[in-house]
């Protein structure tokens, strides 16, 4: 499975949008309590819960994983992973699933600038206070140090979303080879 890794804005989901289009890959659907976001839709963007509905499925070793962002809950289901599915995580999401199914995990590490990121987010309407926020946040996070493998680190500045498609998949097809 293709798991991407980003911070916000990055490209990562823009990416894996052409990769399911193109390519043929299956979403991994991941879980989290946060608000649905206008034109999402529960069960293809995330499965969104309440708090209490999450925390019953940690109880019932649901997940692989479970992670805190922005004081709101996401974690990865058990049934929702599945060989050349893709899924989009942070760094301890990614080292989880390294950590529990080993060489089947590809890792795309997907980095832009901070000025990329933040006119990115600008143009899909997040707040300013939200933008900064996540900017700070994600200096932290959304390290190459913070994960045990990285099978492709892809930077998103300039290159068209197919180019970078074509790069994961090509690179994803030979580690399948192996």
């Amino acid at each position: 499975m293709i798991v991407c890794v980003g911070a916000s804005a990055s490209g990562k989901t823009e990416l894996a949008k052409e990769l399911y289009k193109t390519y043929g890959y299956k979403k991994c659907v991941t879980t989290t309590t946060r608000e649905k976001r206008k034109n999402e839709v529960d069960g293809i963007d995330y499965h969104f819960l309440s708090k209490s509905d999450f925390l019953a499925l940690v109880d019932k070793d649901a997940f692989f994983e479970v992670t805190i962002y922005n004081h709101l809950l996401y974690g990865i289901q058990k049934k929702d992973v599945f060989n050349h599915g893709m899924i989009i995580v942070d760094p301890s999401g990614a080292n989880k699933l390294i950590d529990q199914l080993k060489s089947d995990v590809f890792v795309v590490f997907v980095s832009a600038s901070e000025a990329t990121r933040r006119q990115r987010m600008i143009n899909r309407g997040d707040e300013e206070e939200v933008i900064e926020k996540r900017i700070i946040q994600d200096r932290d996070i959304f390290v190459k140090e913070n994960l045990q493998k990285i099978d492709l680190h892809i930077v998103n500045e300039d290159k068209k979303i197919n180019q970078l498609a074509s790069l994961v998949n090509e690179a994803y097809s030979n580690h399948l080879k192996k």
